[in-house]
């Protein structure tokens, strides 16, 4: 029986032809801007300014004892979201988009917008 190398080892696909550098605790220092923290900042700042707006109210406190119940989460989750702290799930990001914008959504749906 004979045996055939796979074309390409796993390690070969993966790689580039850019060498990697390695930061004094020997971790690969590449930078890959998909996986920066800049865009999950800047969607839990947008989710939170989503929250204000579907639940409009005087403090984080208020928004979060009127915004707990409708979403099926816990206070201390909301404010975890004010202060984007937490990511939310896409089922917490819908809900809160459709109470936020949902006249929005729904001329867009219509083809009124």
């Amino acid at each position: 029986m004979m045996c055939h190398p796979a074309p390409f080892d796993r390690h070969e696909i993966a790689s580039s032809s850019k060498t990697f550098s390695k930061g004094k605790d020997g971790a690969n220092m590449r930078k890959y801007p998909a996986n920066s923290d800049a865009h999950g900042r800047a969607a839990r700042k947008r989710f939170a300014r989503l929250l204000w707006r579907a639940f409009p109210s005087t403090s984080e406190r208020d928004l979060a004892i009127k915004a707990a119940p409708v979403l099926g989460v816990s206070e201390r989750q909301v404010r975890n979201w004010l202060q984007c702290e937490n990511d939310a799930a896409l089922r917490h990001v819908v809900a809160v988009m459709t109470l936020a914008c949902g006249e929005e959504i729904f001329s867009l749906i219509e083809g009124r917008g």
